[in-house]
């Protein structure tokens, strides 16, 4: 095997490798949201059978961008805290 197969293979290891993050990511998001709506229904006192499925669908995917706008700011809450820590320590 030449070294050019070998660098192309390693670099398509590492793009399938980041995909199938970004699809873990996104199926975990998903998950999270349609527990919490199917929690929220059921509080209301309804069914799921009594919502559209463009209507469910359109709760989840609101919850989904919520979602990810709340890890997105944990993140960068604890990237910030991290880099203060950095400061205060002298590293």
């Amino acid at each position: 095997m030449n070294p050019k197969n070998k660098l192309d293979d390693a670099i398509e290891s590492i793009k399938n490798g980041v995909s199938s993050v970004g699809d873990k990511y996104d199926n975990h998001i998903r998950e999270k949201a349609v527990e919490q709506v199917n929690e929220k229904i059921e509080e209301k006192g309804l069914n799921l059978e009594q919502i559209e499925d463009e209507d469910y669908e359109a709760m989840i995917s609101d919850l989904s961008k919520d979602i990810k706008e709340d890890y997105a700011k944990k993140a960068s809450g604890g990237l910030l805290a991290f880099i203060g820590l950095d400061f205060l320590m002298g590293w």
